[in-house]
């Protein structure tokens, strides 16, 4: 899935944009709080590696790439305190 954040400087816009993207097939529209609470998410978890990747808690681990470092994340937040 594609998504799109838009900044709109003329606020009176909005609700007519809301409803012509709404009546697209497949595309839907969601609040920018929903929107806030994904990017915290995001940032809280990216702090969070970062702050155990300098305390070396990842010491001896194979992480070549990023995409290493996620998954050991995500399977310390299955098995550990869920920070993430």
């Amino acid at each position: 899935m594609t998504q799109m954040i838009l900044n709109i400087e003329d606020a009176s816009i909005i609700p007519s944009l809301k409803e012509i993207l709404n009546a697209l097939r497949g595309v839907t529209v969601c609040e920018s709080k929903e929107v806030d609470d994904e990017l915290s998410v995001v940032a809280e978890s990216i702090e969070t590696g970062y702050q155990q990747a300098k305390n070396n808690q990842f010491a001896g681990r194979d992480l070549t790439s990023l995409d290493d470092l996620v998954e050991c994340l995500r399977k310390e937040s299955k098995h550990g305190d869920g920070n993430i």
